[in-house]
């Protein structure tokens, strides 16, 4: 299964099938969003193709993100840390590996921000974000690992 695409208000925002027309913007970054649950994942997917300027991948477990970070080389890769097939400290792991360029940020709601925050730091310049907080944290957390040029304006 490859990962869906999701483009916010660039050429048009694809999400569950749905096309709407918008303003051909160029994309300064491409993100990749892995998490077991398909609601979240969509959620999320949403939320992030809201920034004009951002392409917005999706995968359903560890494995799944690591084969797509490696096809697609996202600047990002937003990883729950808690997936079947491959955890995403796993996954985090092959990625700074395989493509050490990518960005990694954890997010779950099975550990204290203060623990996954320690967690994020061993994957170099990541972050960490609670799932509870996605709705406000992610995008600026998504924006401290980006250079300045790539990110939500």
């Amino acid at each position: 299964m490859n990962a869906v695409l999701y483009r916010g208000l660039t050429i048009g925002y694809l999400c569950w099938g749905i096309v709407l027309p918008g303003d051909a913007v160029p994309i300064l970054a491409k993100i990749l969003i892995a998490d077991d649950h398909e609601l979240v994942r969509r959620q999320l997917c949403a939320l992030l193709a809201q920034q004009r300027h951002w392409e917005i991948y999706e995968a359903a477990d560890g494995q799944m993100a690591v084969d797509e970070t490696r096809r697609l080389k996202p600047d990002v890769a937003v990883l729950d840390i808690v997936m079947p097939v491959m955890s995403g400290i796993e996954a985090a792991h092959e990625l700074r590996r395989l493509v050490p360029g990518t960005k990694i940020i954890l997010m779950s709601s099975h550990y204290t921000a203060e623990e996954a925050g320690t967690l994020a730091r061993l994957f170099g310049d990541g972050d960490f974000v609670l799932k509870s907080e996605a709705g406000t944290d992610l995008v600026p957390a998504i924006n401290r690992v980006l250079p300045a040029e790539s990110r939500a304006v």
